[in-house]
């Protein structure tokens, strides 16, 4: 296991299209102690969850073609206990048909949804917590 890996402090990724737009969900979730990494390659953060998964991963969707749901699944497939976030332009039963049986977190219609995305990083802090 990687040194990284195995620090106390929480870790999200954030896997969006554009680095830029995600600054300020990065330091959301700085201010909340949780270390936030940003990145635009999903089979790059799939293998890197294979061997050190986020607590956290907060995904964009669409980025690099690839369906946010699908990817999502994925990642669970990997690591169950991971913790997600979808970011989509979808009502809400859209969002949930693509993702029953996935059991995230929830979504929210921007990565600068900062209202939305608090609210859901209150339930991960509050779960996280309680697995502590």
């Amino acid at each position: 296991m990687k040194r990284d890996c195995i620090a106390r402090s929480l870790r999200a990724t954030l896997l969006v299209t554009d680095p830029q737009r995600a600054a300020v969900a990065a330091d959301m979730l700085e201010k909340r102690g949780i270390h936030p990494t940003i990145a635009t390659d999903p089979e790059a953060l799939l293998r890197k969850s294979r061997t050190c998964a986020p607590h956290l991963v907060i995904v964009e969707d669409g980025v690099a073609g690839v369906s946010g749901a699908r990817l999502l699944a994925d990642l669970l497939e990997i690591s169950w206990t991971t913790a997600t976030i979808l970011i989509c332009d979808d009502d809400e039963t859209a969002v949930h048909d693509k993702t029953e049986g996935l059991g995230i977190l929830g979504s929210v219609r921007s990565v600068e949804d900062s209202e939305g995305l608090n609210r859901l990083l209150d339930s991960f802090v509050d779960l996280a917590s309680h697995d502590r």
